[in-house]
């Protein structure tokens, strides 16, 4: 009977056990997930630095968020700002986290007259994209800028985060 009693303590721990190492393996892949999302969201903003089309993306110019990069008295930034969702596809810019993939669920993405955006969202996983200029000093021209992109994801009912940053130049 004792035997009996250390055994089934035994397996109840290791039953415990399985079960965290299980939670903790559903939470590593969503981790990976976000990690990646945030990986190909900084890609695009580098592919958006060396595009130049007359559909909106400006190259340099269009490096930032809705509202800034004021060129001639019109801003030029392309990138939405606040937490959005994140769709499968980029849309027809070809460039993550913009207006034509980056609209309020569940309504589809449509800028203007150009193509609707009707991908999935990818449930459970937001994105932010944050670009602010980086003047070495007073008198030097905007040359960097630091992009950070923030995928907020849930798991267990709980929010967790992965924040990635990194600096781009005018220069290519």
């Amino acid at each position: 009977m004792i035997a009996l009693t250390i055994l089934l303590v035994g397996i109840m721990a290791m039953t415990g056990a399985v079960m965290a190492n299980l939670v903790r393996s559903y939470d590593t892949d969503k981790q990976v997930i976000a990690k990646q999302l945030a990986l190909s969201t900084i890609e695009s903003v580098f592919s958006a630095r060396d595009i130049a089309r007359p559909d909106g993306i400006k190259g340099w110019d269009s490096i930032g968020n809705v509202g800034t990069n004021v060129v001639s008295g019109v801003p030029q930034g392309i990138f939405m700002t606040g937490f959005r969702p994140v769709r499968e596809e980029e849309g027809s810019d070809g460039v993550f986290g913009t207006a034509d993939d980056a609209c309020d669920a569940p309504a589809p993405c449509q800028v203007n007259s150009g193509p609707v955006n009707s991908s999935k969202i990818v449930k459970g996983y937001e994105r932010q994209i944050v670009i602010t200029d980086v003047q070495e000093s007073v008198n030097e021209t905007i040359k960097k800028r630091r992009v950070t992109v923030t995928i907020r994801y849930l798991v267990n009912r709980g929010t967790r985060q992965e924040t990635m940053s990194t600096l781009i130049s005018l220069y290519r």
